[in-house]
């Protein structure tokens, strides 16, 4: 068999495994945004388990293999999005920040399977995390939700990541942007988990 990237496989995992974890571990029927962010790490896990397949298969599969985890990276956006604007009480710009999550992940998601390009699904990432994740949550921070300041650190550390795959920053060939890229969304994950304990919202309490 010709398998290809082995450590797109490996990082990949490695938030799958996370995620599924996490997302076992929140308990059903706490809250609204307790289940948003349940289902969010549901897709993340979901997606990064395709995604290794998608990269070492890509021999047999092409670039249809990997449509599995952009749809559902997506999706996982969406939902964090949803589960941020919960807290957002500005009902002048709710609105908004609600129809731009919905236009922008359908546009977004419908251009990069119809074009197979990855580029997209990186483009509603970065607007999601940042806009949402970012600075509503550091807005949210702002007003004494201290858990928000796990989502703003999430964010900055992820931040590196979209500069490493625009400009196809490359350290080894068993280290490339892709890998590069994973361990830092796996960073940023285990910061959002820790927000989402500090919001009182599973885990028993």
């Amino acid at each position: 068999m010709i398998l290809q990237e082995p450590m797109a496989l490996i990082t990949n995992w490695l938030i799958f495994l996370f995620c599924f974890y996490v997302f076992i571990s929140i308990p059903w029927g706490k809250s609204f945004v307790s289940q948003k962010f349940k289902w969010f790490y549901f897709f993340m896990a979901l997606g990064t388990f395709f995604g290794g397949l998608g990269h070492l298969f890509f021999h047999y599969t092409g670039i249809y293999g990997k449509y599995p985890s952009w749809i559902c990276a997506v999706i996982s956006g969406y939902l964090a999005g949803q589960a941020i604007l919960q807290y957002w009480q500005h009902q002048s710009s709710h609105h908004f920040f609600r129809l731009f999550l919905i236009i922008k992940s359908t546009l977004l998601l419908t251009s990069s399977l119809l074009i197979g390009k990855f580029v997209f699904v990186a483009i509603d990432a970065i607007l999601t995390y940042l806009l949402y994740c970012g600075f509503i949550a550091w807005r949210l921070w702002r007003n004494e939700q201290e858990e928000m300041k796990y989502m703003v650190s999430g964010v900055l550390i992820l931040l590196p990541s979209a500069f490493i795959f625009l400009l196809n920053i490359n350290i080894h060939r068993f280290l490339n942007r892709d890998d590069l890229s994973h361990l830092l969304m796996l960073a940023c994950l285990i910061l959002f988990y820790r927000g989402i304990k500090r919001m009182n919202l599973s885990f028993g309490k």
